[in-house]
């Protein structure tokens, strides 16, 4: 947080603490006031301060953890440690290990798909394709619009009935038959294997 937010949020601490004070009990304002202050500053650092936002007692926790070690995240105890790294960001060019060599971006897994992947989906395209080439065209049609094979998009026997012209019923039906022929063809290709 900048340096004004948090003059501000010492604002309203102080505000809190004008709201609250009882001066017949004998307490000092500025004693008073600190607490609240420090109270007030401290929820904002809690809140606002960090991407990931950990309950206040926790919050309130690691902060006098951290102010025992002088700041200093790595000779923090297990569980204020497993918070202090939770609640502090890193950059993906950090420098990993001891070698200087690697950045924690290299240790990422890539989403992409692999060459193996590519490859793989090409193989079950080319599979489905020859599996569904036993159907008549009506019953291809149902079964790629049911299951969604161009477009990704699967739709009711309702929408593939429409489709076809005729009912939501004979569309399962026509659906049903399609799909027990290609378990029928590929059960004798994986025999024939």
């Amino acid at each position: 947080m900048e340096l004004l937010d948090l003059v501000q949020e010492g604002n309203l601490g102080l505000e809190h603490a004008v709201d609250k004070f009882d001066w017949r009990k004998g307490f000092k304002f500025s004693t008073y006031a600190t607490f609240w202050i420090r109270q007030a500053i401290g929820r904002a650092l809690d809140q606002k301060a960090s991407l990931v936002r950990l309950p206040g007692d926790r919050s309130a926790s690691l902060r006098a953890a951290l102010r025992q070690v002088s700041g200093d995240g790595d000779e923090l105890d297990d569980e204020h440690a497993r918070l202090h790294r939770l609640a502090t960001p890193t950059s993906l060019d950090r420098v990993v290990g001891d070698d200087d060599g690697s950045e924690l971006v290299d240790l990422l897994a890539d989403d992409n798909p692999g060459p193996e992947d590519l490859a793989l989906a090409n193989e079950e395209d080319r599979m489905v394709t020859g599996l569904l080439d036993v159907l008549d065209g009506r019953a291809r049609f149902a079964v790629e619009q049911r299951f969604g094979l161009h477009d990704g998009r699967k739709r009711s026997y309702r929408e593939v009935g429409e489709e076809l012209g005729v009912t939501a019923e004979a569309a399962r039906r026509m659906v049903k038959r399609a799909v027990n022929a290609v378990r029928t063809e590929a059960a004798s290709r994986i025999d024939a294997a």
